[in-house]
């Protein structure tokens, strides 16, 4: 992805805004017992889903989308950007990734999977989506069982996960581009309309998933820096946004449509760029993944805890000094929290992929204790094939 292109998907008021997230490519069951993240099939060195069992501290692998050419598996052909997340019943996973284009047209291909059940797997495949292949940098917007997708910028699609039943609905009274992401809890689903007129409002709201009706909750005023990471809770009462631009980066709070705290958060001399961000279940603070230049040629990656209010930042690194890439990297490297709020879960498995990629010693599951006072880190290893695919797509 070129820097011109990044600047423009990680834009607030964008197409796509690729900086906010919620949920991100690793995903805790509703019990907490189990987290889904990629991974590499041993077999066809090709990425797929595997899911870690916390208490038997093993893992097995749960799904592959595997291309073949000539009858022979051809890794580099398959999708390596996968989106999968547990369903809120805790009895299904769906897994999305690229599909092949039909002439001008891009799509996808959603994988229903059930968990721990004797069910068929059911595939549907989604034609039509509007940026389809940075659809899977952000969270597959889930409510109930029902998947939502951009067909334009004013248009919204809707996948029913049981039937395969699509339907689609344009908002010809947005004033602007909209964006849809899901509720925390995965029962709804946000948007975000931006405003074209000159003073640049955003609005947040609540969209109906049954009948496409749009509720607004707030309109932020100010106008965000690129690069900007939001996190919201499940209420939609409480929006906070951790915007970088200029050097500097801040941290700004709205509840219940009022900015009410603001702190600026230090960059280390514009080294460090932030991935994702999720809310804590107490509302107190905000987890984030980041990226520090270390150098010229090297970058380390980590997790932070930036509280709203005046209490010191807390960080670990997890990744030292892998090779500096030529844009932005840490949209790789997202982290997901559990649903009782003690455990982050990042995977580093597209870190391996990049065009200059992390050693295999650092290909891994991290899970951080955020009980731990000292944020103890297990490292599930990820065993990186020979014939790994390179070149993410």
């Amino acid at each position: 992805m070129s820097k011109r292109k990044t600047n423009a998907v990680l834009a607030f008021v964008g197409l796509l805004m690729l900086g906010i997230y919620i949920l991100a490519c690793t995903s805790f069951s509703p019990d907490d017992t189990k987290v889904l993240y990629p991974s590499f099939d041993p077999a066809s060195g090709a990425i797929g889903m595997a899911v870690y069992d916390r208490e038997a501290r093993g893992s097995e692998m749960l799904f592959v989308p595997v291309a073949y050419e000539g009858g022979v598996t051809n890794a580099a052909a398959a999708p390596n950007i996968l989106r999968g997340q547990w369903l809120a019943n805790g009895r299904d996973i769906v897994i999305a990734y690229a599909a092949p284009k039909d002439g001008d047209k891009e799509g996808m291909t959603v994988a229903v999977i059930p968990w721990g059940a004797r069910k068929p797997v059911r595939t549907f495949r989604v034609p039509d989506i509007k940026d389809a292949g940075e659809t899977f940098m952000v969270p597959l917007c889930v409510a109930g069982e029902q998947l939502f997708f951009r067909t334009s910028d004013k248009g919204l699609g809707r996948l029913n996960l049981r039937t395969g039943a699509l339907a689609a609905h344009e908002f010809e009274d947005a004033k602007g581009d909209l964006s849809f992401y899901p509720a925390p809890d995965g029962a709804g689903v946000f948007y975000f309309e931006s405003d074209n007129s000159p003073d640049k409002k955003t609005i947040f709201g609540r969209l109906n998933p049954n009948d496409f009706s749009r509720t607004p909750l707030m309109v932020i005023t100010n106008r965000p820096h690129d690069s900007t990471v939001v996190a919201y809770d499940a209420a939609g009462k409480v929006l906070v946004l951790l915007a970088g631009g200029d050097g500097k980066a801040s941290l700004e709070v709205w509840k219940e449509g009022k900015p009410v705290f603001s702190r600026e958060v230090d960059t280390h001399g514009q080294k460090r760029a932030f991935g994702n961000a999720v809310l804590a279940v107490t509302g107190k603070a905000v987890r984030a993944t980041f990226q520090q230049a270390n150098g010229s040629n090297a970058v380390s990656y980590g997790l932070m805890e930036i509280a709203l209010s005046e209490a010191p930042v807390r960080e670990v690194t997890l990744i030292k000094d892998a090779p500096a890439q030529d844009d932005v990297s840490v949209y790789y490297f997202q982290a997901a929290v559990s649903h009782d709020d003690k455990t982050a879960a990042i995977a580093s498995t597209y870190l391996a992929l990049v065009e200059k990629p992390i050693s295999a010693s650092d290909c891994a599951l991290f899970l951080v204790d955020l009980s731990d006072p000292n944020w103890k880190v297990t490292k599930v290893p990820i065993p990186v094939p020979a014939k790994a695919p390179v070149g993410l797509k």
